[in-house]
């Protein structure tokens, strides 16, 4: 029985030799804090874009068909993150492309749209409705 317990602990003692401190630190650490940080760095191009969102989400409910009209609808250079990050932060609500990968244009979403989150670009006629106005857009309902 000694020495089983012996070999355990010295098969804890070399395990526990091998972990870097800095892993322990990590565990230990508030990343909470850092979020704010990791948030501003995810969306460093468009700072304002992301409180946006926020406020659309405030302001919508859920399984609500959603439509994101932004400065570009060219995928490569900027649609495609608007419509992901959109996709994230309206979670439980459909957020409908007006733009693909294909740089095909796709108007029957703007009809299909129970609202429009438009940020930083000109409202189309279509809705009018003025739900919600702030950080740089403006949320409209058909």
């Amino acid at each position: 029985m000694l020495r089983r317990t012996l070999m355990i602990v010295a098969f804890a003692a070399i395990v526990l030799s091998r972990i870097d401190p800095v892993l322990l630190r990590v565990l230990l650490y508030d990343r909470s804090a850092l979020a704010p940080l990791f948030e501003r760095y995810a969306d460093r191009q468009w700072l304002q874009y992301a409180q946006f969102l926020r406020g659309v989400r405030a302001h919508t409910r859920a399984g609500e068909r959603v439509a994101v009209l932004v400065p570009t609808l060219d995928w490569d250079n900027g649609y495609s993150y608007a419509y992901y990050r959109a996709s994230y932060f309206l979670t439980g609500r459909e957020v409908l492309p007006l733009a693909d990968a294909t740089h095909r244009v796709h108007p029957e979403n703007l009809q299909r749209a129970d609202l429009l989150a438009v940020w930083r670009a000109p409202v189309p006629t279509t809705h009018r409705t003025l739900v919600w106005q702030g950080d740089g857009g403006v949320l409209v309902r058909r």
